[in-house]
Formats: structure tokens, sequence, C-alpha cells
């Protein structure tokens, strides 16, 4: 009975550290230029159809928000959204989630090239579910920078990062989100 017990907490911590393992050598896969773990690591189609779906729903709100404002152009922008939002969405995305575009991404970049690791990045990670780990991660040199949430699923006997979450857009490129300046319309003498 007592080996039963000490087989099944050696398991347990097994599997509890099998995560942490799992982002250890996610982060080697990015300090390494690894493509080929990092496929192993990230389950790209997955993320990108939750990016797409996230994405989509995003600027059909937009849209809808606008429809209160402005019936009639919101009506368009809704249709629009919806006719032409799938492609151009999908598309972008398509190009942007690559292992590629992941191990160019200037941030990794920059810690490969001074060979220090992501610990830093790290705020928070744990399980949500036997199956499902979440991960907060922000970059520490920026005081506003957005937190980024990813979720590892355990598929089969291993975790891979199946969803990341993105921060709205306003906190990704504040100056284009940026109201316009009120232009002086006032006639002139």
């Amino acid at each position: 009975m007592r080996r039963l017990f000490l087989l099944f907490l050696i398991l347990l911590g097994l599997y509890l550290a099998y995560p942490y393992w799992t982002l250890y050598r996610l982060q080697n896969a990015l300090l390494s230029n690894n493509a080929e773990t990092l496929k192993k690591i990230v389950d790209f189609p997955a993320v990108r159809a939750n990016m797409e779906k996230e994405v989509q729903g995003g600027l059909l709100r937009k849209s809808q928000e606008l429809g209160k404002k402005a019936p009639v152009l919101g009506s368009i922008g809704e249709a629009l959204t919806r006719a032409l939002g799938p492609s151009v969405v999908g598309g972008s995305i398509d190009s942007l989630v690559t292992p590629e575009a992941v191990l160019s991404n200037p941030t990794v970049v920059e810690q490969r090239e001074e060979d220090k690791g992501f610990e830093g990045f790290l705020k928070w990670a744990f399980f949500t579910s036997p199956t499902t780990f979440e991960i907060q991660s922000q970059n520490p040199d920026k005081a506003d920078a957005p937190v980024i949430t990813s979720t590892m699923e355990l598929q089969g006997f291993r975790w891979r990062i199946t969803k990341v979450d993105l921060p709205p857009l306003k906190t990704l490129v504040p100056d284009m989100m940026a109201p316009a300046p009120e232009m002086d319309t006032a006639p002139a003498d």
C-alpha cells in the first residue's frame, strides 16, 4: 500500500511539473530559434482559429456600437464586417501567427541576442482545470505593457498552447487608437 501511495505521489508530482517543463522547452525553442520544437509546443492552427474568432467578434462588436450611434453607417459597417472580415482577418492572422513570425518578433530576437531568458515576462502560470493551464505574461521593461494570456491544453500526453488572448487593440497600438485632435471650424477673420 505504501509503495502504491508513493507511486501515486511521484506521478502526481510529474503531472503537476509537466506544464512548467513545457514552458521551459518553449523558452529554449525561442532562444535557440528552433521552429520545429516551437511547432510541437504551440498548436498554431488552433491558435490562429481562436484569434480569428476573437478579432472578428471584436470587429463585429465595434460595427454594432457604431450602428447605435449612426444607424446607416453601422448597418453598412456590420454588413462589410460580416462579408469581408473573415477573409481579411484570416489572411492577416495566417501570416502573423506562424513559427517564423514568432521567432522573428523583435522582443524574442532581443532576448535571444542578449542571451536572456523569459522568466521576467511570466506573471502567473497555473492549472485552471486538470487539462488546462493558463499563462499570463507581460514585458517587464514596459510598465504599461499589456498582459498576454495564453492557454495550454493537455493533448494526448503533451501540453500545447492552443489559445492566445489578445489584449484590447488600444493597448497594443495606443497612438493609432487615440482620438483625433479637434479641428477649429470657426471662420477666419
